[in-house]
């Protein structure tokens, strides 16, 4: 492979599955961040991106023209068989192999960073190990957890602290927590707060025309999570009741898989609570639509509504962020650390603060898009996008921080605008 003698290879594994959309968009906006920032510092470091056949195609097509190469497991590395196990045991072991089945693959290509991953042990030399706790939410909620699953995490979070160079976590909040939890561990943590790129494809259908194939009304609320507890929809059904008390009856749209698969049995309660309180008019439940649908009816909806109970950092925020959308938003540490430009907090636990927030909105925003509002969040998001890019460059490879006055044009960095934006939101989230 042709490599400048300065120029560093970038392995990012792909994250997530149907069940956890967010691991996937994580790493594709990872991918397209850096190569934003490899373009705008003329950097010479190389993008793979490791993936599975198992990820369907739409996933993989827009990030392709961003990386230097798409790899997949069951092409590169060797299958996993006893022998096999037996021969990576023994590479540990001798050799201090910190990625026996991946040896290959490393070498072929001299990967020189891995992220995230979890070595089977540091090695004395390359490829650098980079791991990924995203949040520490079964300590918070255990109750939406099996037991299995929390020693699971508990193991899996254990092994990244101890066994790679260093531990990315998506906030503030989480970095606190790990201090909480794994205290000997922070001392290794840096901060990467992901974000979502704008890319053409977003802008490619017309939101009236998608508004329409879903057969929704003009004005809607959009929800778009998994039905998973701790999204907590069913503050928004509470909500809705007290609303139609008021004679009030806004229309809530729900895109996301309706299956949580920790607790089958909740999509049955969602789909109860929806009918004995009467709300079949007013919630609309897609199922899991194509991302340029949803995109399209965030454009669209009147505003984005955010109730989760737990967030490691939203992906739903970024992407309203990113499309200029007023958000209500959960008042959770995490929400209040993103705390995009039009963001309402309202008490997580509160049905009749979430409702008061959404009259007011019912009551004074159009349906979008809202075209100036989205080319303001373009230009910002890729003054965003650029930070994420060089952030991770700077934890992965040593890349040198741009100065301020580089970085925006106004002399301001992005982080110092979002920093008083966040401070200003406490104080009326707390008055």
């Amino acid at each position: 492979m042709d490599r400048s003698a300065a120029g560093k290879n970038i392995c990012l594994v792909m994250q997530g599955s149907r069940n956890w959309i967010g691991g996937m968009e994580y790493i594709s906006n990872l991918a397209i961040a850096l190569h934003s920032f490899r373009q705008s510092a003329k950097g010479s470091f190389k993008i793979f991106l490791m993936t599975t056949k198992a990820v369907d195609h739409e996933s993989i097509a827009h990030v392709a023209e961003s990386v230097d190469g798409v790899f997949y497991e069951e092409d590169e590395l060797p299958a996993l068989t006893y022998p096999n196990r037996a021969l990576w045991f023994v590479r540990r072991v001798l050799l201090r192999d910190a990625f026996p089945r991946w040896h290959g693959f490393i070498k072929r290509n001299r990967i020189d960073v891995i992220y995230p991953t979890c070595a089977a042990r540091p090695g004395p030399s390359k490829p650098v190990a980079i791991g990924w706790i995203y949040d520490f939410q079964h300590k918070y909620l255990p109750q939406f957890f099996k037991p299995w699953e929390i020693k699971e995490r508990e193991t899996g979070f254990v092994n990244i602290a101890q066994k790679t160079q260093t531990v990315v976590v998506s906030s503030k909040t989480a970095q606190d927590d790990l201090a909480e939890f794994l205290p000997w561990a922070s001392g290794k943590s840096r901060v990467l707060s992901f974000r979502s790129s704008c890319q053409e494809f977003w802008y490619s259908h017309d939101p009236l025309q998608i508004q329409q194939k879903y057969s929704l009304p003009d004005r809607f609320f959009l929800v778009s999570n998994q039905f998973w507890q701790h999204k907590n929809h069913l503050i928004i059904f509470a909500a809705l009741r007290i609303l139609r008390g008021k004679d009030i009856h806004p229309t809530v749209v729900c895109t996301g898989q309706l299956l949580d698969y920790r607790d089958p049995s909740y999509s049955d309660r969602i789909l109860r609570t929806i009918s004995e309180n009467g709300l079949h008019n007013q919630v609309y439940l897609l199922g899991l639509i194509p991302k340029q649908d949803q995109i399209a009816l965030t454009r669209r909806c009147v505003a984005v509504i955010q109730p989760s109970l737990f967030e490691g950092w939203s992906t739903l925020v970024e992407n309203a962020r990113a499309l200029g959308k007023t958000l209500i938003l959960s008042d959770i540490p995490v929400h209040l650390e993103q705390n995009p430009r039009y963001s309402i907090f309202f008490k997580h636990n509160d049905a009749g603060d979430l409702a008061t927030h959404m009259e007011s909105v019912w009551n004074s925003k159009s349906p979008g898009p809202d075209l100036k509002k989205e080319d303001e969040a373009k230009s910002e998001n890729r003054e965003l996008m650029l930070e994420f890019g060089r952030q991770f460059a700077s934890i992965a490879i040593g890349s040198p921080a741009e100065s301020r006055e580089s970085r925006l044009a106004t002399g301001r960095s992005t982080s110092g605008v979002l920093a008083d934006r966040a401070q200003s939101t406490r104080a009326r989230t707390h008055t």
